[in-house]
């Protein structure tokens, strides 16, 4: 069986070779294509777009087999080197995994080759939620309003770069004969995109060292919480900063530690986010004078976010949305105790009550209370994160989720013959 894998990032597979970074995003890609490699009936090859290459350049790492192209636009290829690659590697079946950018949706057009999309999250079910809830009607025609500028960036963040990248992947899910999700969110909001398309289940494989890391109660830094991401508003982080400021009252040492890219900008730094939502969490970290609590620890690698998290008490979910969040899964493999927002595919990952505490996600005052909860009774959060680890084991167990879509790749070579017929 012949894959060729079609994913928008740079792998660490060719980072070398190309002399670029990787961003640290999408690590579930190389999870699952290292589970993958071990089957010696499956030949991967991987397209990928890069800025730094003049035309296709095909890099053999041990039996996969990558084609960078030359990157035209944002993340996107040319219908002449993407038809080149396919005649190079004569798939059985093209793997897009992500449905946003224009690669994934050059590939999706192809008619000659089966096409699976594996569903990341859903823009248009996360469409709802980009403002976070702040309410910048309220501050757009206000120039002495403080929130002013923050929310003018916000509102053209939305209009000119997400609603872009949201009718190419209402596209790209369309015109897809097979998708593959991990939750019934995802599942219902592809539905309603594309009703024709075979959908099967396939959770993601995470990273290697948190299965063999485990959070221990003793060795934590106590009354600290963790959160994965403050990138933008719909992750939620503002109301984390608002629970904060009502157990700082009880819990004078309470700590919040932010991972993933920070939204505080250097000040000599020149970048939109600088104006956009950095500048609104900025202004609530000093309106609740938090300076002392809040932590940015800036981007971490696998093995740094397991110390960082290790070291905490407690980890928060705090979006507005999400499909199956990767850090919640992460969390929850470490058992540590976690507080999640109800919310999307979030809530298909843990038993409320026995494997997470979970809160309306625009409640800061719950998701307080859940806290508190945890703070006070040490039992209780040992308690939910063995239940969280034993769950996470199962959802996340890297065998048996290669073998599910090893499963779906074999139906649609069954479907596709029939067809043929």
């Amino acid at each position: 069986m012949k894959v060729l894998w079609v994913t928008s990032q740079i792998l660490p597979l060719v980072a070398n070779e190309l002399d670029v970074k990787t961003s640290g995003f999408g690590g579930w890609v190389m999870n699952m294509l290292c589970e993958l490699d071990k089957k010696k009936d499956i030949e991967i090859g991987i397209v990928m777009v890069s800025d730094k290459v003049k035309e296709i350049k095909t890099i053999k790492v041990d039996r996969f087999i990558c084609y960078v192209a030359p990157e035209y636009g944002k993340k996107n290829i040319k219908d002449e080197y993407r038809d080149e690659i396919l005649n190079r590697f004569i798939p059985d079946i093209i793997h897009i995994e992500g449905n946003e950018f224009g690669i994934q949706n050059k590939f999706s057009k192809v008619k000659k080759y089966p096409v699976l999309v594996s569903l990341q999250g859903i823009l248009s079910g996360y469409e709802p939620y980009q403002y976070g809830e702040i309410q910048i009607s309220d501050h757009l025609f206000n120039i002495f309003d403080k929130h002013f500028l923050p929310s003018w960036t916000i509102f053209f963040r939305k209009k000119f770069r997400f609603n872009k990248r949201l009718a190419i992947e209402n596209e790209t899910i369309s015109n897809a004969n097979y998708l593959t999700g991990r939750t019934f969110w995802d599942r219902a909001h592809s539905y309603w995109l594309n009703s024709r398309a075979y959908y099967f289940e396939c959770n993601r494989i995470l990273r290697p060292v948190f299965y063999s890391e485990t959070w221990d109660i003793n060795e934590i830094e106590e009354k600290t919480l963790f959160v994965g991401n403050g990138y933008s508003p719909l992750k939620g982080l503002h109301f984390v900063l608002e629970a904060v400021n009502l157990l700082k009252k009880e819990y004078k040492n309470i700590k919040l530690y932010v991972a993933g890219n920070c939204p505080v900008v250097e000040k000599n730094k020149i970048s939109l986010h600088k104006f956009g939502y950095s500048m609104y969490i900025k202004q609530l970290i000093k309106k609740y004078d938090l300076e002392k609590q809040v932590i940015f620890t800036g981007s971490l690698n696998g093995e740094e976010m397991v110390k960082v998290m290790k070291k905490c008490n407690i980890y928060v979910l705090p979006s507005l949305i999400e499909n199956s969040p990767n850090t919640l899964g992460e969390a929850m493999i470490l058992g540590m105790p976690c507080v999640s927002a109800y919310t999307g595919g979030a809530s298909q990952m843990a038993i409320d009550e026995k494997e997470c505490l979970f809160y309306r996600a625009n409640d800061p005052n719950l998701l307080a209370w859940q806290v508190k909860r945890l703070f006070d009774d040490k039992n209780l959060a040992i308690k939910i994160g063995e239940n969280a680890k034993k769950h996470a084991r199962i959802t996340h167990n890297a065998e048996e989720n290669c073998k599910k879509l090893i499963e779906g790749y074999n139906k649609i070579l069954e479907n596709s013959k029939s067809n043929e017929k």
